[in-house]
């Protein structure tokens, strides 16, 4: 009995653990996503020298020149701010050098709409 309940314990936490890796999307850009502010999604594409973000609310893109939204980065104990600025339909952000995994990146500020925006995204 206690055999049992041990290893349906060890399950459950198994499934209870793998539930957010398999809930998170890529988005149509190829980065990661997260809902902000309620029904917006963010979109956040690491390349190697910039940060790329697209937001969208229900799907359909937020103009960017009206976001006021930043991006801090978190690595290895330090703390950067990354200056996101307006290309076409979505906020660009340089980077001195590629984040290595394990790298977080903190989303803050308000949408064109007035909506906060707040998300958290893990360099892989």
């Amino acid at each position: 009995m206690i055999r049992k309940t041990l290893t349906l314990g060890i399950l459950g936490a198994t499934l209870a653990l793998s539930v957010p890796a398999i809930a998170q999307k890529v988005g149509k850009h190829g980065g990661q996503t997260a809902v902000v502010a309620g029904h917006h999604d963010a979109e956040l594409v690491i390349e190697p020298t910039r940060l790329v973000l697209y937001l969208a609310n229900h799907g359909k893109p937020l103009s960017a020149k009206d976001n006021a939204v930043r991006a801090t980065v978190l690595e290895g104990g330090k703390k950067m701010e990354v200056k996101l600025t307006v290309e076409k339909d979505h906020l660009v952000g340089a980077l001195p050098q590629p984040l290595k995994k394990g790298a977080i990146v903190l989303l803050s500020g308000k949408t064109e709409d007035g909506h906060g925006v707040s998300a958290r995204f893990t360099v892989k």
